[in-house]
């Protein structure tokens, strides 16, 4: 029996409180992963001592030794790629699943605007265009976005860094050269990034200015960030779905390009020079020929 099948078959002996537990963790299992006793306790509306007694009640002899459990059937999922197993099973590739497929794709855009605060959203540009340096931080499929952000911000004049945050050394002279008007942006979805969360909770200790794009208000990087953008990633077939996301950032590059117009300008003056150089130099470097030939430059100077 794995974890969420034991967690169930409690579910008939639990009180009222214990169950409200129980369908928390069922419905957030990748972020309690990475809660304190305290931060859940907080999370649900319960006390310390009835996780504890729901702890006991469902065999694990600590809190501790739940979260290990879960952390280990998570694991378990990611390696055996049960949700594809669980796809392949459940799902045929017919026109009925071509339209539930449109459809969720669809519905995880319009659920994710109608949600999103303008407010918060305007903050997160705001915040963005303060900064003297943008560090953009992804893994895997939320790299994904972090390049098309970072791609976006830069072409818009931003000084906008890319960083895997798989690559320790990339990791580590990013943080060693952040400076105090440096902003970072966390991206991760479901199952969360172990490394995203350590950065967060360093950058939090630090006071660093820490931007979220995530799925929920329970993800383990939320409470280190200022501003927080909330983008549904649920798929039907895969574990994820950037379709959402990446809008999103497409949204925010835009409102940065349009809010930073004279440093654009500027920035784009200095572009056209550089070019303007390239174009007129006697090395065609950017018109036929790639590599450096002494030949060919000679022969034009004649």
């Amino acid at each position: 029996m794995d974890f969420m099948q034991r967690i169930k078959s409690f579910q008939p002996e639990l009180t009222k409180t214990q169950a409200k537990i129980a369908d928390y963790i069922l419905a957030n299992p990748d972020s309690v992963c990475f809660l304190s006793l305290n931060k859940l306790a907080e999370e649900i509306g319960v006390t310390e001592l009835t996780i504890l007694n729901f702890c006991k009640k469902t065999g694990f002899d600590s809190f501790v030794k739940l979260k290990n459990e879960l952390f280990q059937y998570l694991q378990e999922r990611i390696f055996w790629n049960n949700k594809l197993e669980t796809s392949s099973e459940q799902y045929d590739e017919d026109d009925s699943m071509f339209a539930d497929l449109q459809k969720n794709q669809r519905d995880l855009i319009e659920t994710t605007f109608d949600n999103l605060h303008n407010g918060e959203l305007r903050q997160f540009v705001a915040t963005l265009s303060e900064a003297d340096h943008i560090y953009i931080c992804g893994h895997e499929a939320s790299f994904l976005i972090a390049a098309n952000l970072q791609h976006k911000l830069s072409n818009g004049s931003a000084n906008a860094s890319l960083i895997d945050v798989s690559n320790y050394s990339d990791v580590l002279d990013m943080l060693s050269r952040a400076g105090e008007r440096d902003v970072f942006v966390l991206i991760t979805m479901p199952f969360y990034s172990a490394q995203t969360v350590v950065i967060s909770d360093y950058l939090g200790s630090i006071g660093a200015t820490v931007l979220a794009m995530t799925d929920k208000i329970s993800s383990p990087i939320v409470k280190n960030a200022r501003h927080i953008l909330l983008c549904n990633s649920t798929n039907l077939v895969f574990h994820n779905s950037i379709a959402s996301m990446t809008a999103v950032s497409d949204v925010v590059a835009s409102l940065y390009f349009l809010h930073n117009k004279e440093r654009f300008r500027a920035y784009n003056e200095k572009v056209k020079a550089i070019e303007k150089f390239f174009k007129s130099s006697e090395i065609p470097a950017y018109h036929n020929e790639y590599f450096f030939n002494s030949d060919a430059a000679a022969t034009r100077e004649i």
